[in-house]
């Protein structure tokens, strides 16, 4: 018996959900929230992502996070920072949802996979923007780490009711990581979660051909 990996079915279905992605990713507009610094934005690229994890399986999904990556790099306008985070954060959260969906036995797997991928997300978040986001633009920005300061402190501001004291560049890090990065990164993984789940239930019919039930996928010799 040969495992054949991909089929056209399979391969159909990984690039419809690329292209859902790449359309979330780079038609709809993405949204500012006043509380938080406004180079912070809520992007629903992973919807279709996370559906493709589930559906196909965790490589499916990581395939969907590239394709996005590299069809957004010619546009992009963060000299591929952005992009870069947003690769380093995908490829986690589609291999996590997906391997704990397909790939585990647990009762309530959905729950853990959601949770896992719920988890991943905010720590891949902290880690983008402390090891590459503000680094790199405090290093090409006209201003430095002052410019990144004046764009943020209006929202530390709000988001603290104002107890936020002076922001310098040595107490910076920690009131964005706390104030900004872990709060935002958690609504915007709820937000995604929480829509997927009611899409999952009601396309869950497909997934014993194509995720589930491997043996569509298998063939003689």
């Amino acid at each position: 018996m040969r495992k054949k990996f991909f089929t056209v079915k399979r391969l159909s279905f990984i690039a419809v959900f690329a292209a859902l992605s790449i359309l979330f990713y780079t038609v709809v507009p993405k949204i500012s929230l006043p509380i938080f610094p406004a180079f912070l934005e809520l992007n629903f690229s992973m919807i279709p992502i996370v559906i493709c994890a589930f559906m196909l399986g965790p490589i499916d999904g990581a395939i969907c996070v590239v394709l996005r990556f590299l069809v957004k790099l010619p546009m992009t306008h963060t000299v591929c920072v952005g992009e870069t985070a947003d690769l380093l954060i995908g490829l986690p959260v589609a291999l996590s949802a997906g391997i704990f969906y397909n790939h585990t036995q647990f009762k309530l797997k959905e729950l853990w996979a959601f949770l896992s991928a719920f988890l991943i997300w905010v720590m891949m978040g902290v880690f983008t923007n402390a090891a590459i986001n503000i680094p790199f633009y405090k290093t090409v920005l006209e201003g430095g780490m002052q410019a990144i300061i004046g764009a943020s402190n209006d929202a530390f501001q709000l988001i603290s009711a104002g107890k936020i004291p002076v922001i310098t560049e040595n107490n910076f890090m920690f009131y964005y990581i706390f104030y900004a990065v872990i709060p935002f990164n958690m609504i915007l993984a709820a937000i995604v979660l929480l829509i997927t789940w009611p899409v999952h239930k009601r396309i869950k019919i497909l997934y014993s051909s194509i995720g589930e039930n491997k043996s569509n996928d298998v063939e003689e010799d």
